[in-house]
């Protein structure tokens, strides 16, 4: 599980390793971020589905951290980084500025699609990975600086409420003048604490607005487009929800997104989607006519499916960043032992005694790791995996269950 934000590395999204699912990574960057960017893609969805036929548990496959990490590369650089990934050179990488925001539905606090309009705006004002890296807003606010020569603070509001004034069609009303000042303040405080003071049934009620205004401040720095990247879809499908929200709350999607500007020209929305959730928003999805988001070849250009882990290496692959984060400097290992203190057939067993779920690999590593640190062992090998984690998994299949892994492994391959 990955929380926004969190100061634990181990579950917080910083330590994800893109080479466990680089296939699906770089489709991601051509179908959602190209497709944004060149084509027009509206809608996106990033699906898991269970390991055998009728398990809707899908949860656990790495959907967020892989949005949270595409997020942060593409915010960098505004986008270069995703164009040159597949192939565009430098002068065609330049050409459309983007960038990403963050937010997904809880059961707690986001339950409406403005109140998690109104979280993505607070990822882009407040968020951070830590070290010198600034969040978003703050680095937009460079650019628009760049753009109008001038770091006078009328000056950028200016430049921001003339785009506002240049748009001839639907919207939501005026923008939120106070926010617009905020952003446009060399601090992020301002903005920090306007965002703050805002009520949750304001959020929920007004969220579409503050999410307006932001893309108004995004567009006067130079965006094309931006993509909002939305979590726990099935929070929103909940069965607790009742119908009539339900169906309301999807058509907002519609009516907001689609038939508003600035939206409507500048947002592209990636949700996660998996059976449970598609069984119970499904029939709300269709009747306000938004995308088709099934798993069929007529819907491959909008759809990405993350697989289950294939092997044991690609288990080590996992582990590798989390290992190596958790090593102390000065820690004594054979040169290429990357996986210390796992020899390579404890990996091997605890892969086989995983549902192939990226989580519960990690789960299921913790555990091992704690139980050997508290028996003060030196390495873990298999049978301290076999002593500590329960058997096998029955759906597990034959070729998942290997004898071992190579000590040398090619971290390179997916």
């Amino acid at each position: 599980m990955a929380r926004i934000g969190g100061e634990d590395d181990r579950e917080n999204g910083l330590l994800y390793e893109p080479g466990v699912h680089a296939e699906q990574l770089r489709e991601a960057i051509e179908k959602f971020i190209l497709g944004m960017s060149y084509s027009g893609l509206k809608f996106g969805y990033l699906w898991s589905v269970g390991i055998v036929p009728g398990d809707s548990d899908a949860r656990g496959f790495g959907k967020s951290v892989l949005m949270q990490h595409l997020a942060r590369q593409v915010n960098r650089d505004f986008g270069t980084w995703a164009y040159r990934e597949v192939g565009l050179d430098e002068e065609d990488a330049s050409e459309v500025p983007i960038c990403c925001l963050l937010t997904g539905f809880d059961t707690a606090n986001v339950r409406s699609l403005g109140a998690a309009l109104f979280a993505a705006v607070e990822y882009a004002v407040t968020y951070s990975s830590g070290g010198d890296e600034k969040p978003l807003a703050e680095r937009l606010r460079e650019r628009l600086v760049q753009r109008v020569g001038s770091d006078d603070v009328r000056d950028l509001v200016k430049v921001v409420t003339d785009q506002h004034r240049s748009i001839r069609g639907r919207t939501l009303g005026p923008p939120d003048d106070k926010l617009i000042v905020a952003l446009c303040e060399e601090s992020k405080e301002p903005a920090v604490e306007h965002l703050r003071l805002v009520t949750p049934m304001s959020r929920s009620r007004n969220g579409a607005s503050y999410m307006a205004t932001f893309l108004l401040f995004a567009a006067a720095a130079g965006m094309k487009h931006v993509l909002v990247f939305c979590d726990q879809l099935e929070d929103l499908a909940s069965t607790t929800t009742a119908k009539a929200k339900r169906v309301l709350e999807v058509e907002k999607f519609r009516d907001v997104l689609v038939e508003t500007l600035p939206m409507a020209d500048m947002v592209t929305m990636v949700v996660t989607m998996h059976p449970r959730a598609s069984l119970a928003i499904g029939t709300a999805w269709a009747l306000a006519d938004l995308p088709a988001f099934d798993l069929t070849e007529a819907n491959r250009q909008s759809t990405v499916r993350l697989p289950a882990l294939r092997d044991a290496a690609q288990a080590a692959q996992l582990l590798k960043p989390y290992l190596a984060a958790a090593t102390k400097d000065g820690t004594v290992r054979e040169e290429g032992d990357e996986l210390f203190p796992f020899t390579s057939d404890a990996i091997a067993c605890l892969f086989d005694r995983s549902a192939r779920k990226p989580r519960d690999v990690l789960r299921k590593a913790h555990i091992v790791v704690s139980a050997a640190a508290a028996e003060n062992l030196p390495r873990i090998g298999l049978p301290d995996v076999l002593r500590f984690l329960e058997p096998p998994v029955p759906s597990q299949t034959r070729e998942a269950r290997i004898a071992g892994v190579a000590n040398t492994i090619d971290w390179s391959q997916d």
